[in-house]
């Protein structure tokens, strides 16, 4: 019970430090040169972020006026290239693959034409390497950036 309340009391301290992105004043998050998508009215920019006043925002050639913007959006930069989510794709699919192969039944039953007499391991490591090639794919798939709400009209 008393974890519990240190978990709850922990969440309620970082809701309450959560800023309101709905506040104008949010963009002072932002720095010169950030990168950032824009949504305005008229339609989507991207740019290297550049100044704000409480009229609106410069960033690279465009000025946007504060009531024709929808959304900021701050790109978060480094974190794993696609290499590296390939990798662990491949390893969350092979460890999945494995665990069903070699959970499977392998034996065979007399009424079976096709026989083959395959060990767990076996049997693991073909459904694993299975599972390796679809976690690869799928781990290159998943975007390199993601973005970080600064702002939102709405």
């Amino acid at each position: 019970m008393r974890s519990f309340v240190t978990l709850a009391l922990l969440c309620a301290l970082g809701t309450a430090e959560a800023r309101d992105r709905h506040d104008w004043q949010s963009l002072a998050l932002l720095k010169a040169g950030d990168r950032i998508y824009l949504s305005l009215k008229s339609g989507p920019v991207e740019g290297t972020f550049q100044s704000w006043t409480v009229d609106g925002l410069t960033a690279g050639k465009a000025t946007a006026k504060k009531e024709d913007v929808l959304k900021v959006q701050r790109y978060r930069e480094g974190g794993m290239g696609r290499g590296k989510h390939a990798a662990i794709g491949a390893l969350i699919g092979f460890g999945t693959g494995f665990a069903i192969g070699a959970a499977a039944d392998p034996s065979c039953h007399p009424n079976e034409y096709l026989c083959f007499h395959i060990s767990r391991g076996v049997s693991g490591a073909i459904v694993g390497g299975a599972g390796a090639a679809a976690g690869a794919v799928i781990g290159v798939l998943v975007p390199r950036h993601s973005k970080e709400l600064i702002y939102s009209a709405k």
